[in-house]
């Protein structure tokens, strides 16, 4: 369904009984963001609606949402001054998920020992694969053969280099994930979509190069959650109306 401008600047109803998950038109560049929360929820059986933005320019009543106009952006169902509780920012919705629905830390950690350990590799992957794979993406798929070529090039030596250090954190005695040695968190949750034999395709890499990271990446994939989250990803947009769950 096509809107003008008009109408997509006024809110439209959207259902504030459940959290709810905004996200864009599934694509391959915008896929690999929203899809960390997603996993989240699926893994913490959540219940949640989706609403697919048209667009996050012109539907000026989301930038309440996240004044920065990206997805992933939520809701989630408490109210103060008539306003749902916002969170934005993939890193932002991971730990307020943990935080409110992870009671048992199974995905957020069970003590100060592993959530320090979580928040480490975490902020880790905030700070250097999670943007450096998102801007080499957008290059490499939305600017190809504009000069952008060292960019690439200088983006691409960087992801090499965090998967050096992945591989490296994988290969410690015992170490199956990312964060903790014994199951996957919000860590492992964050780096999945940057770190996986589709991407290392994409940049022309060998994932052999990095056999604990790859064997890791399987393991995330095999989960019955993310397969979850990635098929349902995929259809975001490309139905007529938002999903609920």
């Amino acid at each position: 369904m096509d809107f003008d401008d008009d109408e997509l600047k006024i809110r439209p109803q959207i259902d504030s009984n459940s959290l709810t998950l905004y996200v864009v038109k599934s694509t391959p560049t915008s896929t690999t963001n929203f899809v960390k929360v997603l996993i989240a929820i699926e893994e913490l059986s959540i219940p949640h609606n989706v609403f697919v933005l048209q667009s996050t320019s012109k539907q000026t009543w989301f930038h309440k949402i996240n004044p920065h106009r990206m997805v992933p952006a939520m809701e989630d169902t408490e109210v103060r001054n008539g306003r749902r509780l916002n969170v934005f920012e993939s890193t932002a919705c991971l730990i307020f998920l943990v935080d409110k629905y992870d009671s048992d830390g199974v995905l957020g950690g069970k003590g100060l020992w592993e959530r320090t350990q979580i928040n480490n590799w975490l902020t880790l992957h905030t700070a250097a694969l999670g943007p450096t794979s998102k801007w080499w993406l957008w290059f490499k798929k939305m600017h190809a053969g504009e000069g952008s070529e060292s960019v690439v090039e200088r983006l691409s030596t960087s992801i090499r280099q965090q998967y050096d250090i992945l591989e490296a954190r994988l290969s410690e005695p015992g170490q199956e994930y990312i964060a903790l040695p014994d199951r996957p968190t919000i860590a492992d949750i964050a780096n999945l979509p940057f770190a996986n034999e589709k991407i290392a395709a994409t940049a022309d890499y060998d994932f052999n190069d990095w056999p604990r990271l790859k064997a890791w990446s399987e393991r995330m994939l095999g989960r019955p959650a993310v397969q979850r989250a990635y098929q349902r990803g995929s259809t975001f947009g490309h139905e007529p109306d938002s999903d609920d769950e």
